[in-house]
């Protein structure tokens, strides 16, 4: 497997094994999720560059994986979710 989340000790933890790598950006590639083919040369050094990446804020401060995790709130809730229901209180 290339990535998974999993709860653990009270925390939501989401894995990609360094070795999967390669596995994940050919299948981004095959997605079209990157314009070109690219070849992982040093998984380590590239963990380290897409972990700086994920965690990257932008002007409002918020991160792609801000983004990522609101985008899949926002899936689990409009597919039914368990354990959750609209806020009485709607004012933000």
């Amino acid at each position: 497997m290339s990535g998974q989340a999993v709860i653990e000790d009270g925390n939501i933890v989401i894995r990609v094994p360094i070795a999967n790598l390669q596995t994940v950006i050919d299948g981004a590639t095959a997605l079209r999720g990157l314009d070109a083919r690219w070849l992982v040369t040093d998984a380590p050094q590239f963990a380290q560059e897409v972990c700086l990446a994920i965690n990257r804020e932008d002007e409002e401060g918020t991160t792609p994986f801000h983004k990522m995790f609101d985008r899949a709130m926002d899936y689990a809730i409009n597919q039914g979710a368990l354990g959750v229901e609209e806020h009485p209180e709607q004012d933000f």
